[in-house]
């Protein structure tokens, strides 16, 4: 039996013409109707709630679990991530060719310092700004892309019994000292100049490629000091210039 038969009708006589009889029905009427809409819109609701979580609760705790998956499990800072060079003797690369075509070139209008840098520090590690107490620079300063590679170089080096020691981190553009060319890495923090006192530049260059710098350079400056110059490129998410 069809709902709408238990709404009384107005029956044709005196009391239809009793004053707002009609309109009384046509209110019952319009009740029930809206009554229906608002029992099949929750019905609906419920069952897409039950599959991909009620609307009203907000989309936290979803997008926190699609931001996991595509995240994916944490990287593996213990192990290499790619098999060593056979070799790396001095005033070599890996890969071969320009350091611009592999970590990509400065972009200082976009740079971000306050974004991009973070702050690095590792009792493991030795850093060359500790020690000079008459300098402004702060070697723990690096750009965000190097820090896993360099958190598993940490790892790998004291595996082999090493002490790693930052010589050069991130450097302002304004840096007076000219040390770096205008168009360094060193500029965004991207690059660091890495030596160890106990395992060789040579040794200590290919623990660098595994450890999943993008640019590895054994540098031999003619002036001395030799050095590793390592590089990244920015994040996926960053624009390039």
């Amino acid at each position: 039996m069809a709902i709408i038969d238990f709404i009384k009708k107005p029956v044709p006589g005196d009391d239809f013409a009793e004053p707002g009889a009609f309109n009384k029905w046509m209110a019952v009427a319009i009740a029930v109707a809206v009554a229906f809409c608002v029992v099949g819109l929750l019905l609906i609701l419920s069952i897409e709630g039950c599959r991909d979580g009620f609307p009203w609760e907000g989309k936290g705790s979803k997008s926190a679990t699609e931001q996991q998956e595509k995240k994916g499990p944490p990287p593996d800072l213990f192990n290499p991530v790619r098999a060593a060079p056979a070799y790396f003797p001095p005033n070599s690369n890996v890969p071969t060719g320009k350091e611009v075509n592999t970590s990509g070139a400065i972009h200082l209008e976009s740079f971000d310092p306050q974004k991009e840098l973070i702050r690095f520090d590792d009792p493991r590690v030795w850093f060359e700004s500790d020690q000079d107490t008459h300098d402004t620079e702060d070697d723990h300063h690096i750009h965000r892309a190097i820090e896993i590679p360099l958190k598993r170089l940490v790892n790998l080096v004291e595996k082999r019994g090493g002490k790693l020691k930052v010589q050069e981190a991130y450097r302002e553009a304004s840096d007076k000292r000219k040390i770096h060319l205008e168009t360094s890495l060193h500029r965004e923090g991207r690059a660091l100049d890495l030596t160890d006192d106990v395992l060789g530049l040579g040794d200590l260059a290919k623990l660098c490629w595994q450890a999943g710098f993008d640019y590895v350079l054994y540098e031999v400056p003619s002036k001395g000091g030799r050095h590793l110059h390592c590089s990244v490129k920015r994040l996926p998410e960053e624009k390039q210039p």
